[in-house]
């Protein structure tokens, strides 16, 4: 869908810096239209490219935006655009809270403990967005993203009320 066809949108939560995640087009033709929520260390890469709302987070630190309360959460991943950069950025997952309800996703992940105390820190879960694509081959992506088994175990761990998978189909 191209940009200026998108509905009114208040914020864009960013949750890693890798190509496949992050378009620098994209923007670039948002620029000053929404707020940015990236995690730390991504702030200079987005005003860069014009963006001029940009809010960097922490892991547990919260924003509030247009009656979202936007918390950014730990993942088992790792961040790098360039050569030079390895983990120079910080990667994570979102809660969203509103009205009585949120809902997490947990942008690319592996398997950690995180999930338990993720959900002792929001125990009343809607819903929770987990990754179950491009795992394989395990002895080298088990480190970096969910197979179906783990997702599944993620999502008891979490204690949310729903469970929705995504990432799936990802080429190998």
């Amino acid at each position: 869908m191209p940009i200026d066809e998108l509905p009114d949108v208040e914020a864009v939560l960013v949750t890693h810096n890798h190509y496949d995640h992050l378009d620098a087009g994209v923007y670039r033709a948002l620029r000053d239209k929404v707020a940015v929520v990236a995690p730390a260390g991504m702030g200079q890469w987005m005003r860069r490219r014009g963006c001029t709302r940009v809010i960097e987070l922490e892991w547990w630190q919260r924003v509030e935006i247009a009656g979202l309360r936007i918390t950014l959460v730990p993942a088992c991943h790792w961040s790098r655009r360039g050569i030079f950069d390895t983990n120079h950025a910080l990667w994570g997952g979102y809660v969203v809270e509103a009205g009585g309800s949120s809902v997490y996703h947990s942008g690319d992940t592996a398997w950690f403990e995180g999930f338990a105390e993720i959900g002792r820190r929001f125990p009343d879960l809607d819903a929770a967005m987990l990754p179950i694509g491009g795992y394989e081959p395990a002895w080298f992506m088990e480190h970096y993203h969910l197979d179906p088994e783990q997702a599944g175990r993620a999502f008891l761990e979490l204690g949310a009320r729903h469970f929705i998978p995504m990432h799936w189909g990802t080429f190998q």
